[in-house]
């Protein structure tokens, strides 16, 4: 009987340590997927930082040189009005590219049929250009010369902009199509740049940008290039072009969009992003990039070979979890004589409190009051700030409709006495006011961890100023530069180890922020000094 109750006994143990490490597998294989899938949005937000400067700069050229393009083309089409569209366009070719020493115009005459067949540029006669009908019967109708974005160039992976409009011959309204092209100055710079941060990341498979004005496909630009990719086919650009327009239909409900799927037995993982051009608000620019995901599928095909290796460790697995949960009650006991402490400072300092300011009172205030008050909202605030963390969990504090301006007004005030005796000051400007829906609190403990950061981290005998502007407020000081602008937002984060604090502050700020959408932006340089802005999100009401 005694053996019986012992056998069951493991076998409950060895029951529960099985379930204990299916779950671990579950949480460790979502984590691995999670993590991996917020490295890939990384990367794909750094590539798009680089690709802006590209893209930017293409599309500033654009803007500038359009009105000069399309003087080109009347320049061309009245040419042609006295010329045959077989001949040479030799003379026109060298008379719009006088004073350009790169040539960069080129001519393109089609058939009736949109196939190019006279071109100053010989490497595209032949050329069908029917899949861009649609765009050129637009213009027709309304009577103007199109003229294209930037376009890539396939062969010479050059960017190219292009006019359109028919030409009349004949009696035909639409005997041919004339075309000129601009190629835009030597990106190589930025493009090299791009191609250069690429191929540190091998799994990287394609990496494409498209423009769009309103919802109206107009390029693609292959931003990694294939060896031997040619000039594409009428059938490859629709497909392109529906495709892309799917996907920015996507994007119309999110701000990121991943496609995984699978090819021939390889793992694979799109993903996309949108925004508008900083020089056309009319454009959109769509960016895709294609990962390699087998190498992720390897490392979660080697965990479940682990995980089975591990469950025949059982009885070892139990003594480990034993001594876990020793370890778990050791730092239970500790949070709780952390609140115990934490409930005997707040009488004495209140009590410190009180004196100091009935001292102040009767007395009359001295510099020793004044350190002396100094230091107690020091360590109020730093008391506020552990009480907080210790209960955030526990209470949900009440959202009501708040002043910014007031509030941020009273907090200035109340670090004003402790800026001072830092040999520091501080500056509110406030330009208007806006009502915000979170708890009083939660937006007290945002305030006061920037500005104790302030104090702490500024230069002595420097100026930080606090500004309201629209929904935007700063916080901008002169100090060391922060050198990891995510890092520093972590729990127990500090850069400069030499000034007290615990590296909690910021990450109290950044789960307050996320907490109510408020956008966080952080600029830091020696010359500028640092600045953190919070922009609210806008609320329904009066002031909204």
């Amino acid at each position: 009987m005694k053996n019986i109750k012992i056998s069951s006994f493991i076998f409950v143990l060895i029951l529960i340590f099985l379930s204990i490490n299916f779950a671990g597998y579950r949480f460790l294989s979502n984590y691995i997927k999670e993590n991996h899938d917020k490295e890939n949005q990384i990367l794909f937000y750094q590539i798009k930082s680089v690709t802006d400067e590209l893209v930017s700069q293409l599309l500033y050229e654009y803007s500038e040189q359009k009105s000069i393009l399309l003087q080109k083309h009347q320049v061309v089409r009245e040419y042609l009005k006295n010329h045959e569209l077989n001949s040479s366009l030799e003379e026109i070719f060298q008379k719009i590219n006088a004073d350009h020493p790169r040539k960069p115009y080129n001519i393109y005459i089609t058939d009736k049929n949109l196939t190019i067949r006279n071109s100053t540029y010989a490497p595209d006669i032949g050329f069908d250009l029917s899949f861009a009908e649609p765009f050129f019967e637009i213009h027709f109708k309304a009577g103007t010369v199109g003229c294209s974005a930037p376009v890539q160039e396939k062969v010479s992976k050059g960017f190219m902009s292009y006019t359109d409009s028919y030409l009349s011959k004949n009696g035909d309204p639409k005997a041919a199509l004339l075309q000129v092209s601009y190629r835009y100055s030597d990106i190589s710079n930025p493009l090299q740049n791009l191609q250069n941060f690429i191929r540190q990341y091998p799994m990287i498979k394609d990496l494409k940008s498209y423009g769009y004005i309103h919802n109206d496909f107009i390029y693609e630009i292959a931003l990694k290039t294939t060896p031997g990719e040619t000039k594409p086919s009428i059938e490859s650009l629709a497909k392109a072009k529906k495709k892309a327009k799917k996907t920015l239909e996507k994007l119309a409900h999110h701000n990121l969009v991943q496609e995984p799927y699978t090819v021939h037995g390889n793992h694979y993982n799109l993903l996309a992003m949108s925004n508008h051009s900083p020089i056309n608000k009319d454009m959109t620019i769509l960016y895709t990039i294609l990962l390699d995901e087998n190498e992720l599928y390897h490392t979660l095909h080697n965990l479940d070979i682990l995980m089975l290796i591990v469950a025949l460790l059982g009885i070892l697995a139990i003594l480990v979890i034993a001594k876990i949960r020793s370890k778990e009650e050791r730092l239970s006991e500790q949070d709780k004589f952390v609140q115990s402490a934490m409930h005997e400072i707040k009488t004495p300092l209140s009590v410190i409190t009180l004196n100091n300011e009935l001292r102040a009172m009767e007395y009359g205030k001295d510099p020793y009051t004044e350190e002396i008050d100094s230091a107690l909202r020091t360590l109020q605030n730093s008391y506020d700030t552990m009480s907080f963390i210790i209960t955030k969990d526990a209470i949900r504090y009440p959202v009501e409709t708040l002043s910014l301006k007031e509030v941020l007004q009273e907090r200035v005030d109340f670090f004003q006495n402790i800026a001072h005796s830092n040999h520091r000051s501080i500056t509110l400007h406030t330009s208007g006011n806006i009502d915000v829906k979170m708890s009083r609190i939660e937006l007290v403990r945002l305030i006061d961890n920037n500005l104790s950061n302030a104090l702490k981290y500024s230069f002595e005998r420097t100026e930080i100023t606090v500004t309201l502007q629209d929904r935007t407020l700063t916080f901008h000081n002169y100090g060391n530069t922060v050198t990891d602008k995510e890092r520093i937002f972590e729990k127990y984060v500090r850069e400069n180890n030499t000034v007290g604090g615990y590296g909690l502050g910021l990450n109290i700020v950044k789960d307050i922020a996320r907490k109510y959408h408020i956008i966080i932006d952080l600029r830091s340089n020696k010359k500028e000094g640092t600045t953190f802005s919070y922009i609210f999100p806008r609320t329904k009401g009066k002031n909204a």
